[in-house]
């Protein structure tokens, strides 16, 4: 915990290193003043901080997490121009612009085009961030939607769908055009091909050992290169399934 810890501080630093020192040289580079860009881009800091960090550590968990879409977009847009116009803007106007920028003749804090450039800037730095972040959620809530639904799976019963969960599986018979699958709580004949079924099954929890049966590797209690046991119930090993069969289930 601390090394992880330790390495995200570490992102973090160079991730702002990164910004100062590419928005120096991209705003220097049309005067030619680098140095005095790069005092500039340091007195943005604070609002900048103000807003990255609370939209991640507070608006993201108090709003996004609960998908409360709006509430976190109105409060993101209410923090950006609280940060802009209480932080950014009066430091700006009444502290870099007559030190550093004695030429700019902006005397009024209200002026429309100063008060969106000031939001803009501010904002910057948040795209990336606050972006990777967004995304990171969108893949884990993606793996999370894949992974409840290869914890069961509908088997076609008679005129209904029953669900099945699939770690309940002790194993699946062929019967032609139907299955027999039996679990732990009950025994289900559906109308599926035994191919069919093995492909909605995960490969790493089950096991096809013949032509007519899979099995659930969970409920592998003893087997032999021809009969596999899973508790009361003796399972046959096809001759063409117990090469697989031996090195899945680590016969030697």
């Amino acid at each position: 915990m601390h090394q992880i810890n330790l390495r995200r501080i570490a992102e973090h630093l160079l991730y702002w290193l990164g910004l100062i020192a590419f928005l120096s040289v991209v705003w220097g580079s049309s005067d030619g003043n680098y140095p005095r860009n790069l005092i500039i881009q340091f007195y943005s800091l604070p609002s900048r901080l103000i807003l990255v960090y609370t939209t991640l550590y507070l608006l993201i968990p108090h709003f996004l997490l609960k998908k409360q879409f709006t509430r976190f977009a109105l409060a993101y847009l209410f923090l950006l121009v609280l940060v802009g116009l209480v932080i950014q803007r009066p430091l700006m106007l009444y502290h870099v612009q007559p030190i550093y920028l004695p030429e700019w003749n902006v005397s009024s804090f209200f002026i429309i085009s100063e008060l969106m450039n000031t939001l803009l800037d501010v904002n910057l730095a948040a795209i990336l961030p606050v972006g990777n972040s967004l995304y990171n959620l969108w893949v884990s809530s993606n793996e999370k939607l894949e992974t409840n639904a290869q914890k069961f799976i509908y088997l076609k019963v008679e005129k209904r769908l029953e669900k099945v969960v699939i770690d309940d599986i002790i194993y699946v018979e062929s019967l032609k055009n139907y299955i027999k699958v039996k679990t732990t709580e009950k025994e289900i004949v559906a109308y599926r091909s035994l191919t069919v079924m093995e492909e909605a099954l995960p490969v790493d929890k089950f096991l096809r050992v013949h032509r007519s049966f899979i099995i659930g590797l969970t409920y592998v209690e003893s087997f032999s290169p021809n009969q596999i046991q899973l508790g009361a119930i003796k399972i046959p090993v096809g001759r063409t399934y117990k090469e697989e069969v031996k090195k899945r289930l680590g016969y030697f």
